[in-house]
């Protein structure tokens, strides 16, 4: 008898407590980027990626580093949706590097292979002038790298 009660006291636990899910729990996304207007900016990187299949939609961002230095990056968003960072930065011929990371469906934050990173390349910061680096990647998957100027609003 108090071999069934044990084994009914065993079983009572084992049906009430907690249960471990099958899948670990997913990795909660990078912090959320503060969307900071900055004032009078000089610089703006655009990234829009092209997505032919639904079933590779997933998340992504791009982080912009001058000189070496880390100074910003897009906000995190589908794919598909066109990503904008402006910055202000000093003028000049300024070494600009593009970072792409994705969120696969499995796993952490990874950043793109090499191979379909963009080159480092410089930019001329002008007074009075908006800088576009614009990153896209085609269907392939291939990034291309184009440059723009555009006049800056007037106070």
């Amino acid at each position: 008898m108090k071999r069934l009660s044990l084994l009914a006291a065993v079983l009572f636990a084992a049906c009430v407590g907690p249960r471990q899910a099958e899948f670990p729990a997913p990795l909660p996304p990078p912090p959320p980027v503060a969307v900071v207007e900055v004032k009078d900016p000089n610089f703006e990187a655009v990234v829009i990626e092209a997505v032919p299949n639904a079933d590779d939609e997933g998340v992504s961002f791009t982080k912009i580093f001058i000189d070496g230095k880390e100074e910003g990056k897009t906000a995190v968003g589908p794919r598909s949706q066109e990503k904008r960072v402006r910055l202000k930065v000093p003028a000049g011929n300024q070494p600009v590097r593009l970072e792409h990371w994705f969120l696969p469906p499995i796993g952490e934050w990874t950043l793109l292979p090499d191979a379909r990173q963009p080159r480092e390349r410089f930019v001329r910061i002008e007074d009075g002038t908006i800088a576009r680096l614009t990153l896209r990647y085609g269907p392939d998957g291939a990034p291309s790298l184009a440059l723009s100027r555009e006049p800056a609003p007037k106070p």
